[in-house]
């Protein structure tokens, strides 16, 4: 009963927001030693700011942590804040990777899905949208969030790599351990490059948020400048027709899928 009712409060929250929100994963640090425990917040919110959330089993397809060559599922339980607390074992790059069971978003108005759409750099769905006659209010968005964190654990080294989300960022270059002045970060759809998407980049140094836009190449890759340095969240959606299961089950006519990850220099 607990789950039941927590569970539809936080939906109800993140259905209501969805057009503007963010999720991603924000550790309490991201460095720490191997005989410390790692913790994790859940956040959704705007410009890098949010609420925590606690964990709720039934937000989740999968919430895995891969540590070394090994990648697991996060124990955590119903109502922990923050959302994730695991011992780690090994020196080396934690990842935190997970996908959302869906969720959806009621658009009573036109001008607020236009907004959100050109926001995203999306503008053909707008033009799709009327080619297919579907209503221009009152209608269903349903939306999946994959999200990843890199944290460093002692000495930080490994590599990112392709967990087999369907919307996923991967880190060509390990920001822990590089020399360089900046990360290659490449996105992927369903395992392929994914180009000319746009990437929203936000860059927290100390209490100043830098913010910036950006495209990705042919190769579905972005290069991120170390700047100051920081914390950094970089965050891209993609749209797709509903499935006729979306359709079905829940009146959706539109799929949107956002990938996100969290790192710092």
């Amino acid at each position: 009963m607990l789950q039941k009712l927590l569970s539809g409060f936080i939906l109800l929250i993140l259905s209501s927001n969805v057009t503007a929100h963010e999720f991603w994963f924000e550790p309490l640090s991201f460095k720490i030693s191997a005989d410390k425990k790692l913790k994790v917040h859940e956040k959704v919110g705007q410009d890098f700011k949010g609420n925590e959330y606690v964990y709720l089993e039934s937000s989740y397809k999968f919430l895995n942590i891969t540590e070394a060559e090994k990648t697991k599922s996060v124990k955590s339980r119903l109502g922990d804040l923050p959302a994730i607390s695991e011992d780690v074992s090994n020196s080396g790059l934690v990842i935190i990777s997970a996908e959302t069971t869906p969720s959806e978003v009621t658009y009573e108005s036109w001008g607020k899905f236009s907004s959100f759409i050109k926001k995203q750099g999306l503008d053909w769905v707008l033009e799709k949208h009327k080619a297919r006659n579907l209503p221009e209010k009152n209608f269903v968005e349903s939306y999946r969030r994959f999200s990843k964190s890199l944290i460093k654990v002692d000495d930080g080294k490994g590599e990112d790599r392709a967990l087999g989300l369907d919307f996923e960022w991967v880190l060509e270059d390990n920001p822990y351990t590089t020399d360089k002045d900046s990360v290659s970060a490449k996105l992927l759809w369903r395992g392929q490059p994914h180009p000319k998407s746009l990437v929203t980049v936000f860059n927290k140094v100390g209490e100043r948020l830098i913010k910036s836009k950006l495209l990705t190449n042919e190769e579905g890759k972005v290069v991120i400048p170390r700047g100051e340095g920081g914390v950094f969240l970089i965050n891209s959606v993609q749209m797709t027709e509903a499935s006729k299961e979306m359709v079905e089950e829940r009146s959706a006519v539109w799929d949107s899928h956002w990938a996100s990850m969290t790192f710092s220099f």
